[in-house]
């Protein structure tokens, strides 16, 4: 599945199409939009990938312990790859109808009872744009224009109208990308009901 941009600035040009300004042709120091997008796009992008499952963003990997134990608690501790946003409930196999995994993340590792290969599957950060899957790219457009709404047009307005649409978007395109395949179970969890 290809994506429909292929650079950061064709991806900022739609946002700016959403606020009906001019497109920019680099992240430069030229206009206020190119020194927005310069300073905030790699956040940006980064925050919309960490916020859903996206399929184009979802890697599966199996980790080596570390020779070091973990001093308490856990028997293993795994090394985070350095370009994971999240990680997701994890199960045995990785298979949606398997036992779930305990762990805990304590800074760039992994602690679980889980002996190796721990199988990692994670979001991990997608930094060529014509990865990025349609959905996703009419999404983040609205959540970049969103962010960058104030700052550019200077009406509240705007942004806030802008706001709603990309949650609107969010909402329909992590519908749609969650319905690829069998999905995971969810978590029963236990509810303290009374007080």
């Amino acid at each position: 599945m290809s994506g429909t941009v292929n650079t950061s600035v064709e991806m900022a040009n739609l946002a700016l199409a959403h606020l009906k300004e001019a497109p920019i042709r680099d992240f430069d120091f030229s206009s206020v939009a190119s020194r927005w997008f310069r300073n905030h796009y790699a956040a940006h992008r980064d925050a919309y990938l960490a916020m859903h499952d996206w399929d184009f963003a979802t890697e599966l990997v199996n980790l080596a312990a570390e020779t070091e134990r973990p001093p308490f608690r856990w028997t293993y501790q795994y090394k985070i790859p350095s370009d994971s946003l999240r990680m997701p409930q994890q199960t045995v196999n990785g298979e949606a109808g398997g036992s779930i995994i305990p762990f805990e993340v304590v800074g760039q590792r992994i602690m679980t009872d889980q002996p190796p290969p721990f199988p990692l599957r994670h979001i991990r950060r997608v930094l060529r744009e014509a990865e990025f899957a349609p959905l996703f790219v009419h999404g983040f457009s609205l959540f970049l224009a969103a962010g960058c709404a104030h700052a550019i047009t200077g009406k509240n307005s705007r942004a806030e109208a802008l706001r709603q649409a990309a949650r609107e978007t969010f909402d329909q395109a992590g519908t749609f990308d969650a319905m690829q395949g069998t999905p995971l179970p969810m978590i029963d969890l236990e509810i303290v009901t009374d007080r």
